[in-house]
């Protein structure tokens, strides 16, 4: 068929349009599957709604791909309706969380005549192949379309077993020059990112993985990461890897294997996991195998709220692995999340003053975000759907570390949940963000004061 052309949307943050350090992983995947595929297939990184739809006028392709996710979903839909008044002929395929989530809203509320739903390799193959043919679409496992009575959702997919067929990421579409200098500014060494995995063995409430990645984790061999670890260092001599996997340290025995084979080669990596899977030998392990950065999710440091979120860490074990860290000199980052339907003004100092203890031992970096529910998670299912309504920006940590004011007085004044309004919330994010980084623990009737105060000036 004609060309298909995926777009990777522009972030939005209040006003202000960002730009991420890391190229969309997603879509280069994608991108890289189709081209083993023989498809002829483009892919567009837009920096503003007016640059994809004019990428689309210039090539005209016979459809157009975009992921769905909350930070840029305004924008996508967007460019979909500037393509659809364009030239009604384009067909126009959506992906990502938010279609997989809320398929039938997605595609009911949008211009997007298609979804996929989970992995999008197999799917988005036979649908172009479909499109192509002029097939029907009713076989095609994971697939969402409009027809005439509405949308139709077909059954899932099963996933792909055994992800060493996939073929090594090719970044060559992308400007990595770009990302590095975003890098570079935000203090970050030069990165390419990587999975070694699908899926995570946890299945925390508040979390879309469960819904995106059912069943269970599916790895890479160690094998075949190393070589395209060899691959990309080739393309990229000298770069750090970046893996963006769920849970990096669950599996002791895949972890095990892949560190000694790629302890003599001489690189540094960062990945993502959980803080109590770690103890000092196995620090010294990823140290000497080149670890250089891990994030953690903490979210909260409340244990009967790490209970009901499926969370479970164990605080202990966490003190003892960011005490180590420190000592290898790992850099770190902790996520916390602040303002559940439920929460009190005791149980939000309980997780402000836990990252401030984090910070004491060595926490290098934080981010600490409003709690958003999001459609089709367990967690978002436990409350009614008018009792909570995040309306702040999913950026709200960049919003407060750049600078950035938000200046929409009608969003800032409507409730945030029962205990507080959106400014409110605002309000106790900053405090926060101020407290951990001075490691000035917090008391309850500090944030009172904080809340009082917030709300007397919206008067």
């Amino acid at each position: 068929m004609k060309k298909l052309l995926l777009i990777s949307p522009p972030l939005h943050c209040e006003k202000h349009l960002r730009q991420s350090f890391q190229p969309p992983l997603n879509l280069l995947c994608l991108y890289s599957y189709l081209r083993s595929k023989s498809i002829d297939v483009e892919l567009c990184e837009a920096s503003s709604v007016e640059e994809a739809i004019c990428k689309v006028k210039e090539g005209m392709p016979a459809a157009v791909g975009m992921p769905l996710y909350y930070a840029s979903l305004v924008n996508a839909f967007a460019i979909a309706e500037g393509i659809r008044r364009m030239d009604a002929g384009i067909k126009l395929i959506a992906g990502g969380p938010c279609l997989t989530m809320e398929p039938e809203r997605m595609l009911r509320e949008s211009e997007f005549d298609f979804g996929v739903c989970g992995e999008g390799e197999e799917t988005l193959f036979l649908l172009l192949e479909a499109i192509s043919a002029g097939s029907d679409f009713c076989h095609i496992d994971s697939l969402v379309y409009k027809n005439s009575t509405g949308v139709k959702i077909n059954p899932r997919r099963a996933p792909i077993n055994d992800l060493d067929q996939l073929p090594f990421v090719d970044f060559s579409t992308v400007d990595n020059q770009k990302y590095f200098y975003l890098q570079k500014q935000a203090g970050i060494p030069e990165t390419i990112f990587l999975n070694t995995s699908r899926g995570c063995s946890f299945r925390c409430s508040y979390c879309c993985t469960p819904v995106l990645w059912p069943g269970n984790v599916r790895r890479f061999s160690p094998e075949r990461m190393v070589e395209e670890i060899k691959y990309q260092r080739q393309m990229f001599p000298g770069v750090e890897i970046g893996f963006c996997d769920d849970s990096f340290f669950s599996d002791r025995r895949w972890l095990d294997r892949f560190l000694e084979l790629i302890r003599p080669m001489n690189i540094k990596f960062q990945c993502i996991g959980r803080a109590d899977h770690l103890n000092r030998e196995y620090v010294e392990k990823l140290a000497a195998a080149g670890m250089t950065y891990i994030a953690f999710g903490v979210e909260t440091g409340n244990s009967d709220r790490q209970k009901r979120l499926h969370k479970n860490l164990d605080f202990s074990r966490m003190f003892e692995t960011m005490r180590c860290l420190a000592d290898y000199k790992i850099k770190t980052k902790c996520f916390f999340m602040l303002g559940f339907p439920d929460e009190t003004p005791e149980e939000i100092v309980e997780t402000i003053n836990l990252a401030v203890k984090l910070r004491m031992l060595g926490m290098t970096y934080f981010s600490i975000f409003p709690v958003t529910l999001y459609p089709g998670t367990e967690l978002a299912g436990q409350f009614p759907e008018d009792s909570f309504r995040c309306a702040l920006d999913a950026h709200m940590p960049e919003i407060i570390r750049d600078g950035l004011e938000i200046d929409n007085q009608e969003l800032l004044d409507s409730r945030y949940n029962d205990l507080m309004t959106q400014r409110q919330m605002a309000a106790v994010v900053t405090l926060a963000w101020d407290r951990v980084e001075k490691k000035m623990p917090l008391t309850a009737d500090e944030l009172l004061s904080v809340l009082a105060l917030s709300a007397s000036s919206s008067e």
